[in-house]
């Protein structure tokens, strides 16, 4: 097939299948305002890898696989990047042993923070304790926990919104009871 007649066919088929594709980038939990710049990019991947599809085979779903792989490498990269702060929080919840010099705390006084943390997470039930350590220390996902436990996800989900609240109101408690 020549080339024009190949693109054209390509820019068809982008055009039937770009509010489809949006339509799921933002059921992968993509931000809104994400979707577009994400969807341009998985329509660019089909482009440089469209001598790999089969124009036999289903369009949208070859669309949506390249898409479900570009999401899955952006979640690796921001689990990547939050990892670093998840073991750095890690290690001052296990250990801190003294002050901690990270500039990015300056202006707090992390070591009452911190300590504030332990009191409050010490007081939960060992099962609330478990729950937030698989979630955020071995970052497991809510589907992943809930197998564990027999629960469905969003269960799983609902009780780590009610922990965080439990948690805040702790800090906010413990932290303004220690300025007095």
């Amino acid at each position: 097939m020549p080339m024009a007649d190949t693109e054209r066919w390509f820019l068809e088929q982008v055009e039937r299948s770009h509010v489809r594709l949006r339509a799921y980038i933002r059921s992968m939990g993509v931000r809104a305002e994400e979707v577009d710049d994400l969807a341009q990019e998985v329509f660019l991947l089909c482009w440089e890898k469209f001598n790999e599809f089969d124009r036999e085979g289903h369009f949208d779903a070859w669309v949506r696989q390249i898409g479900r792989r570009l999401i899955a490498n952006e979640r690796r990269k921001e689990l990547r990047r939050s990892r670093l702060l998840s073991d750095h929080v890690t290690e001052l919840l296990l250990d801190g042993d003294g002050p901690v010099e990270n500039p990015s705390y300056a202006g707090y006084d992390t070591e009452q923070e911190l300590s504030a943390l332990r009191e409050c997470m010490s007081e939960m039930p060992k099962a609330s304790r478990e729950l937030l350590r698989q979630r955020y220390f071995e970052e497991l996902s809510p589907g992943a926990i809930g197998g564990l436990l027999g629960k469905s996800s969003n269960q799983v989900r609902q009780s780590l919104l009610r922990l965080r609240r439990a948690l805040l109101l702790c800090l906010k408690t413990r932290l303004q009871m220690s300025d007095i």
